[in-house]
């Protein structure tokens, strides 16, 4: 117990040598601590992003798909990135990729559905065999039966080429138009 208390007592400070290697080691700690904190936020980031990336996707494509499944006609097919087509109530519906935004217009109204698209690529079968996963493509509106739907989409706030906050989700659909 006197050893204790002599200690106690004792008015000597600490050495500068003591006061180095304990401001060393604080900082390699506190460094540590900092770069943990930003490995994790740059985790969040890419996997928040990755999540939106393939959350717009899955949406646009199942909508797609949904109102091909019951279309009554492939009314134009102008290009390998838009389509128009009958609803199953006879309205005329439009998709297509304007500036990497994927929009749906039907009645004169344009609806945006998702941003951030890279590309939508349509292909259109007068016939399609599951068994051998081939098809005869057509140029014919009225000929179409089967659609192939690609699409990739990208983060819609455009993060710098290369940066791990930057996120690419490709999806395709194969859809049997079942109302012709």
């Amino acid at each position: 117990m006197t050893a204790m208390r002599r200690m106690l007592r004792d008015q000597r400070g600490f050495t500068l040598t003591e006061l180095l290697v304990v401001t060393a080691v604080l900082a390699v700690v506190l460094g540590a601590v900092v770069l943990i904190q930003q490995k994790g936020q740059e985790a969040y980031i890419m996997g928040s992003n990755r999540v939106e990336t393939q959350q717009n996707a899955r949406v646009a494509l199942e909508l797609m798909t949904r109102e091909l499944r019951s279309a009554t006609a492939v009314t134009a097919i102008p290009s390998g990135t838009n389509m128009t087509f009958a609803d199953q109530n006879g309205a005329s519906v439009q998709y297509q990729v304007t500036s990497g935004t994927l929009t749906r217009t039907t009645a004169g109204a344009t609806t945006t559905l998702i941003g951030g698209v890279q590309a939508l690529a349509l292909t259109y079968y007068s016939a399609w065999d599951g068994q051998t996963g081939t098809g005869t493509t057509t140029g014919t509106a009225s000929a179409v039966r089967v659609i192939k739907i690609d699409l990739e989409t990208r983060t819609e706030e455009g993060a710098g080429t290369g940066s791990f906050a930057n996120q690419y989700a490709k999806m395709e659909s194969m859809v049997r138009l079942r109302n012709l």
